[in-house]
Protein backbone atom coordinates (compact mmCIF):
# COMPACT_ATOMS: atom_id res chain seq x y z
CA UNK A 1 0.00 0.00 0.00
CA UNK A 2 1.20 3.17 -0.90
CA UNK A 3 0.49 6.85 0.87
CA UNK A 4 -1.57 8.83 -0.89
CA UNK A 5 -0.05 12.23 0.61
CA UNK A 6 3.07 13.51 -0.38
CA UNK A 7 2.78 16.64 1.74
CA UNK A 8 2.50 16.78 5.94
CA UNK A 9 3.17 19.36 8.87
CA UNK A 10 6.01 19.52 10.67
CA UNK A 11 8.52 21.32 13.32
CA UNK A 12 11.21 23.01 11.57
CA UNK A 13 14.31 24.62 13.12
CA UNK A 14 16.77 27.43 12.04
CA UNK A 15 18.20 27.98 14.79
CA UNK A 16 18.38 28.33 18.31
CA UNK A 17 14.73 28.89 19.36
CA UNK A 18 14.04 29.92 16.22
CA UNK A 19 11.21 27.37 15.59
CA UNK A 20 8.58 27.25 12.20
CA UNK A 21 5.74 24.32 11.86
CA UNK A 22 5.28 23.94 7.62
CA UNK A 23 4.89 22.38 5.16
CA UNK A 24 7.69 19.72 4.00
CA UNK A 25 7.61 16.15 2.20
CA UNK A 26 6.31 13.01 3.66
CA UNK A 27 9.65 11.03 4.20
CA UNK A 28 9.78 7.79 1.25
CA UNK A 29 10.47 4.80 3.07
CA UNK A 30 13.12 1.86 1.61
CA UNK A 31 12.29 -1.78 1.48
CA UNK A 32 12.73 -2.70 4.89
CA UNK A 33 11.59 0.33 6.41
CA UNK A 34 7.56 1.03 7.82
CA UNK A 35 6.19 4.94 7.35
CA UNK A 36 4.37 5.88 10.69
CA UNK A 37 1.29 8.55 11.17
CA UNK A 38 2.22 9.63 14.28
CA UNK A 39 -0.46 9.83 17.10
CA UNK A 40 1.12 11.19 20.28
CA UNK A 41 4.51 12.59 21.22
CA UNK A 42 6.00 13.57 24.58
CA UNK A 43 8.14 16.41 24.97
CA UNK A 44 11.25 15.18 26.65
CA UNK A 45 14.30 17.71 28.01
CA UNK A 46 16.66 16.73 25.34
CA UNK A 47 14.26 18.05 23.02
CA UNK A 48 14.49 21.77 24.79
CA UNK A 49 17.55 21.95 24.75
CA UNK A 50 18.24 20.90 21.13
CA UNK A 51 15.40 24.04 20.46
CA UNK A 52 17.60 26.22 22.48
CA UNK A 53 20.96 24.99 20.85
CA UNK A 54 22.64 23.93 24.48
CA UNK A 55 22.51 19.87 23.50
CA UNK A 56 25.64 17.93 23.82
CA UNK A 57 25.55 16.85 20.24
CA UNK A 58 22.73 18.73 17.33
CA UNK A 59 21.85 15.29 15.80
CA UNK A 60 20.23 17.64 12.91
CA UNK A 61 20.98 19.96 10.50
CA UNK A 62 19.16 23.98 11.24
CA UNK A 63 17.00 24.05 8.45
CA UNK A 64 15.01 22.60 5.74
CA UNK A 65 16.37 19.37 6.88
CA UNK A 66 15.39 19.71 10.76
CA UNK A 67 11.96 18.28 10.16
CA UNK A 68 10.51 16.78 12.99
CA UNK A 69 13.33 17.47 15.40
CA UNK A 70 14.97 15.31 18.27
CA UNK A 71 11.47 14.00 18.98
CA UNK A 72 11.45 10.80 20.03
CA UNK A 73 8.92 9.78 22.51
CA UNK A 74 6.07 9.11 20.14
CA UNK A 75 3.71 6.51 19.39
CA UNK A 76 1.81 6.03 16.18
CA UNK A 77 -0.13 3.93 13.21
CA UNK A 78 1.63 2.28 10.49
CA UNK A 79 0.76 3.90 7.43
CA UNK A 80 2.78 2.33 4.92
CA UNK A 81 5.11 -0.87 4.68
CA UNK A 82 8.20 -1.24 2.09
CA UNK A 83 8.64 -4.32 -0.22
CA UNK A 84 10.07 -6.57 2.26
CA UNK A 85 8.08 -5.85 5.42
CA UNK A 86 6.53 -8.61 6.73
CA UNK A 87 5.94 -8.60 10.85
CA UNK A 88 4.07 -4.76 10.46
CA UNK A 89 0.25 -4.25 8.39
CA UNK A 90 -1.11 -0.69 7.88
CA UNK A 91 -2.96 0.19 11.01
CA UNK A 92 -0.51 -1.72 13.31
CA UNK A 93 -0.28 0.53 16.88
CA UNK A 94 3.54 1.07 17.00
CA UNK A 95 6.76 2.35 18.92
CA UNK A 96 10.41 2.57 18.05
CA UNK A 97 13.13 1.29 19.25
CA UNK A 98 14.84 4.75 18.95
CA UNK A 99 19.27 3.53 19.12
CA UNK A 100 19.55 2.34 16.00
CA UNK A 101 22.97 0.49 17.12
CA UNK A 102 26.28 -0.39 14.67
CA UNK A 103 26.61 -3.96 16.11
CA UNK A 104 30.68 -3.66 15.76
CA UNK A 105 31.69 -1.60 18.44
CA UNK A 106 33.41 -2.46 21.53
CA UNK A 107 30.01 -1.48 23.31
CA UNK A 108 27.83 -3.36 20.98
CA UNK A 109 30.01 -6.43 21.27
CA UNK A 110 29.65 -5.98 25.13
CA UNK A 111 25.67 -6.10 24.37
CA UNK A 112 25.64 -2.18 25.81
CA UNK A 113 23.69 -0.96 22.65
CA UNK A 114 22.74 2.17 24.64
CA UNK A 115 26.75 3.56 24.54
CA UNK A 116 27.44 2.40 20.86
CA UNK A 117 30.21 4.92 19.57
CA UNK A 118 28.75 4.66 16.08
CA UNK A 119 24.81 4.75 17.19
CA UNK A 120 22.23 6.69 15.13
CA UNK A 121 18.26 7.29 16.47
CA UNK A 122 15.22 7.52 15.63
CA UNK A 123 14.02 10.79 15.75
CA UNK A 124 12.45 13.44 14.02
CA UNK A 125 8.45 12.88 15.93
CA UNK A 126 7.40 16.48 15.50
CA UNK A 127 5.71 15.43 12.71
CA UNK A 128 2.63 14.58 10.85
CA UNK A 129 4.44 11.39 9.79
CA UNK A 130 7.92 9.32 10.69
CA UNK A 131 10.10 6.46 9.24
CA UNK A 132 11.63 3.96 10.78
CA UNK A 133 13.34 0.13 10.22
CA UNK A 134 10.69 -2.36 10.83
CA UNK A 135 13.40 -4.10 12.79
CA UNK A 136 13.41 -1.41 15.73
CA UNK A 137 9.53 -1.27 15.94
CA UNK A 138 7.06 -2.48 18.93
CA UNK A 139 3.78 -3.49 18.30
CA UNK A 140 1.84 -1.48 21.05
CA UNK A 141 -0.43 -3.93 23.43
CA UNK A 142 -4.03 -4.01 22.18
CA UNK A 143 -4.81 -2.35 26.04
CA UNK A 144 -2.47 0.28 25.99
CA UNK A 145 -3.29 3.77 24.43
CA UNK A 146 -1.29 5.72 22.00
CA UNK A 147 -1.15 8.79 24.74
CA UNK A 148 0.42 5.37 27.07
CA UNK A 149 2.40 4.35 24.60
CA UNK A 150 4.61 7.43 24.22
CA UNK A 151 5.58 6.74 27.77
CA UNK A 152 7.57 3.63 26.58
CA UNK A 153 10.75 5.28 26.22
CA UNK A 154 10.97 7.02 29.51
CA UNK A 155 9.92 4.10 31.06
CA UNK A 156 12.69 2.17 29.35
CA UNK A 157 15.32 4.54 30.72
CA UNK A 158 14.12 4.81 34.37
CA UNK A 159 14.07 0.56 34.28
CA UNK A 160 17.22 0.22 32.89
CA UNK A 161 18.66 2.74 36.18
CA UNK A 162 16.31 -0.03 37.71
CA UNK A 163 18.30 -2.77 36.66
CA UNK A 164 21.65 -0.85 38.12
CA UNK A 165 20.34 -0.28 41.16
CA UNK A 166 18.52 -3.83 42.11
CA UNK A 167 16.23 -2.48 44.63
CA UNK A 168 15.14 -5.20 46.93
CA UNK A 169 11.78 -5.44 49.49
CA UNK A 170 12.63 -3.45 52.35
CA UNK A 171 15.20 -1.28 51.47
CA UNK A 172 15.07 2.34 51.14
CA UNK A 173 15.22 4.45 47.45
CA UNK A 174 15.52 7.91 47.62
CA UNK A 175 15.03 9.35 44.27
CA UNK A 176 15.70 13.11 43.82
CA UNK A 177 13.68 15.61 41.61
CA UNK A 178 10.23 14.85 41.43
CA UNK A 179 9.96 15.87 37.49
CA UNK A 180 7.92 13.04 35.15
CA UNK A 181 10.78 10.71 35.36
CA UNK A 182 11.33 11.15 39.02
CA UNK A 183 7.96 10.36 39.40
CA UNK A 184 8.14 7.54 36.93
CA UNK A 185 11.41 6.26 39.16
CA UNK A 186 9.01 6.30 42.18
CA UNK A 187 6.40 4.11 40.61
CA UNK A 188 9.10 1.32 39.29
CA UNK A 189 11.13 1.69 42.46
CA UNK A 190 7.70 0.83 44.23
CA UNK A 191 7.07 -2.58 42.05
CA UNK A 192 10.31 -3.98 43.64
CA UNK A 193 8.89 -3.81 47.67
CA UNK A 194 11.20 -0.89 48.07
CA UNK A 195 10.57 1.93 50.70
CA UNK A 196 10.60 5.44 48.42
CA UNK A 197 11.60 8.77 49.62
CA UNK A 198 11.40 11.63 47.01
CA UNK A 199 12.84 15.18 47.28
CA UNK A 200 11.49 18.29 45.20
CA UNK A 201 11.73 21.73 45.61
CA UNK A 202 7.82 22.39 44.10
CA UNK A 203 4.90 21.07 46.54
CA UNK A 204 2.32 20.34 43.29
CA UNK A 205 5.38 17.70 42.42
CA UNK A 206 5.62 16.35 45.80
CA UNK A 207 1.75 15.95 46.34
CA UNK A 208 1.40 14.18 43.10
CA UNK A 209 4.31 11.73 44.42
CA UNK A 210 2.22 11.30 47.26
CA UNK A 211 -0.58 10.04 45.32
CA UNK A 212 1.61 7.84 43.22
CA UNK A 213 3.11 6.10 46.15
CA UNK A 214 5.93 7.73 48.11
CA UNK A 215 6.62 6.35 51.32
CA UNK A 216 7.33 10.09 52.47
CA UNK A 217 8.55 13.41 50.49
CA UNK A 218 10.58 16.13 51.34
CA UNK A 219 11.09 19.83 49.90
CA UNK A 220 14.53 20.64 51.02
CA UNK A 221 14.59 24.52 50.36
CA UNK A 222 11.70 24.04 53.71
CA UNK A 223 13.76 20.58 55.90
CA UNK A 224 16.91 19.18 56.07
CA UNK A 225 17.21 16.57 53.06
CA UNK A 226 20.00 15.11 55.28
CA UNK A 227 18.75 15.16 58.68
CA UNK A 228 14.89 13.75 57.08
CA UNK A 229 16.78 10.57 55.25
CA UNK A 230 18.83 9.60 57.86
CA UNK A 231 15.70 9.57 60.15
CA UNK A 232 13.84 7.48 58.21
CA UNK A 233 16.33 4.73 58.00
CA UNK A 234 17.48 4.51 61.48
CA UNK A 235 20.61 6.29 60.67
CA UNK A 236 21.81 4.84 57.68
CA UNK A 237 20.78 7.24 54.88
CA UNK A 238 19.23 5.59 51.66
CA UNK A 239 20.52 2.33 49.97
CA UNK A 240 20.59 4.17 46.82
CA UNK A 241 19.88 7.67 45.50
CA UNK A 242 18.58 8.25 41.95
CA UNK A 243 19.55 11.80 41.11
CA UNK A 244 16.55 12.58 38.68
CA UNK A 245 17.78 16.53 37.97
CA UNK A 246 21.10 17.49 36.78
CA UNK A 247 21.72 20.72 39.40
CA UNK A 248 25.16 20.59 41.39
CA UNK A 249 23.26 20.82 44.58
CA UNK A 250 21.36 17.84 43.82
CA UNK A 251 24.44 15.88 42.76
CA UNK A 252 26.37 16.68 45.94
CA UNK A 253 23.38 15.73 48.65
CA UNK A 254 23.51 12.36 47.10
CA UNK A 255 26.62 11.75 48.76
CA UNK A 256 24.71 12.92 52.24
CA UNK A 257 21.98 10.71 51.87
CA UNK A 258 23.31 7.46 50.84
CA UNK A 259 23.79 4.72 52.93
CA UNK A 260 27.31 3.01 53.55
CA UNK A 261 28.11 0.35 50.95
CA UNK A 262 24.98 1.87 48.85
CA UNK A 263 24.46 3.43 45.12
CA UNK A 264 24.55 6.66 43.36
CA UNK A 265 23.01 6.85 40.06
CA UNK A 266 23.49 10.12 38.01
CA UNK A 267 20.44 9.41 36.00
CA UNK A 268 19.86 13.59 34.60
CA UNK A 269 22.49 15.19 32.64
CA UNK A 270 23.80 18.66 33.90
CA UNK A 271 23.44 21.60 31.40
CA UNK A 272 25.41 23.37 31.25
CA UNK A 273 28.62 21.29 32.45
CA UNK A 274 29.09 21.73 36.20
CA UNK A 275 31.87 20.79 38.84
CA UNK A 276 30.53 19.17 41.65
CA UNK A 277 32.39 18.88 45.38
CA UNK A 278 32.84 16.30 46.90
CA UNK A 279 34.47 14.41 50.12
CA UNK A 280 36.77 11.25 48.15
CA UNK A 281 36.73 9.65 51.91
CA UNK A 282 32.59 9.68 51.85
CA UNK A 283 33.51 7.16 48.45
CA UNK A 284 36.22 5.50 50.31
CA UNK A 285 35.39 4.33 54.08
CA UNK A 286 32.06 3.87 52.38
CA UNK A 287 32.63 1.58 49.54
CA UNK A 288 29.75 4.12 47.94
CA UNK A 289 28.89 3.18 44.05
CA UNK A 290 28.91 6.03 42.06
CA UNK A 291 27.99 5.17 38.01
CA UNK A 292 25.59 6.70 35.50
CA UNK A 293 22.59 5.75 33.84
CA UNK A 294 21.79 6.58 30.45
CA UNK A 295 19.25 5.26 27.59
CA UNK A 296 18.18 1.85 27.97
CA UNK A 297 18.18 -1.49 25.90
CA UNK A 298 15.56 -3.05 23.32
CA UNK A 299 14.46 -5.51 26.18
CA UNK A 300 13.59 -2.49 28.45
CA UNK A 301 10.99 -0.80 25.96
CA UNK A 302 9.44 -4.47 25.53
CA UNK A 303 9.36 -4.86 29.45
CA UNK A 304 7.78 -1.09 29.56
CA UNK A 305 5.39 -2.09 27.20
CA UNK A 306 4.19 -4.93 29.34
CA UNK A 307 4.43 -2.85 32.54
CA UNK A 308 1.96 -0.42 30.74
CA UNK A 309 -0.10 -3.52 29.17
CA UNK A 310 -0.59 -4.49 32.95
CA UNK A 311 -1.60 -1.13 34.31
CA UNK A 312 1.37 -1.08 36.80
CA UNK A 313 2.58 2.11 35.97
CA UNK A 314 0.21 5.48 35.90
CA UNK A 315 1.02 7.46 33.40
CA UNK A 316 -1.94 9.32 32.30
CA UNK A 317 -1.25 11.22 35.89
CA UNK A 318 1.66 12.23 34.29
CA UNK A 319 0.13 14.50 32.06
CA UNK A 320 -0.27 17.81 32.75
CA UNK A 321 -0.88 19.87 29.24
CA UNK A 322 -1.65 19.00 25.72
CA UNK A 323 -1.43 20.76 22.80
CA UNK A 324 -1.16 20.44 19.11
CA UNK A 325 1.74 20.54 16.73
CA UNK A 326 1.36 24.52 15.78
CA UNK A 327 1.96 24.94 19.41
CA UNK A 328 5.06 23.45 19.60
CA UNK A 329 6.93 26.31 20.80
CA UNK A 330 5.00 27.53 23.33
CA UNK A 331 5.02 23.57 24.81
CA UNK A 332 8.64 24.50 24.67
CA UNK A 333 8.91 27.26 26.68
CA UNK A 334 6.79 25.89 29.10
CA UNK A 335 8.76 22.72 29.63
CA UNK A 336 11.57 25.05 29.77
CA UNK A 337 10.31 27.16 32.79
CA UNK A 338 9.46 23.79 34.63
CA UNK A 339 6.09 25.10 34.93
CA UNK A 340 4.52 21.60 34.06
CA UNK A 341 5.08 17.98 34.39
CA UNK A 342 4.80 15.95 31.23
CA UNK A 343 3.41 17.56 28.49
CA UNK A 344 2.38 16.11 24.63
CA UNK A 345 1.65 16.71 21.26
CA UNK A 346 -1.37 15.09 19.85
CA UNK A 347 -2.46 14.75 16.31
Amino acid sequence: MHLKKNKMKAALLYGPSDLRVEEVDVPEIKDNEVLIKIKNIGICPSDVRSYLGIYKRQIFPYGRESYGLSGHEWSGEVAEVGENVKDFSVGDHVVPEIIVPCGQCKLCRKGMTNLCQNKSNIVRGYAEYAKAPAKALFRIPENVSFTEAAFSEPIAVCLHTNDIISPKPGETILIIGGGPMGLIHLQISKLSGAKVIVSEIVDSRLKMAEELGADATVNPTKENLQQKVKGLTDGYGADAVIVAGGSKSAIESAFKTVSPAGTIVLFGGTYPPTNIEVDPNIIHYGEIRVTGSYDHLPTHVERALKLLSQKKINVEKLISHTFPLEKLKEAFELVKSAAALKVQIVF
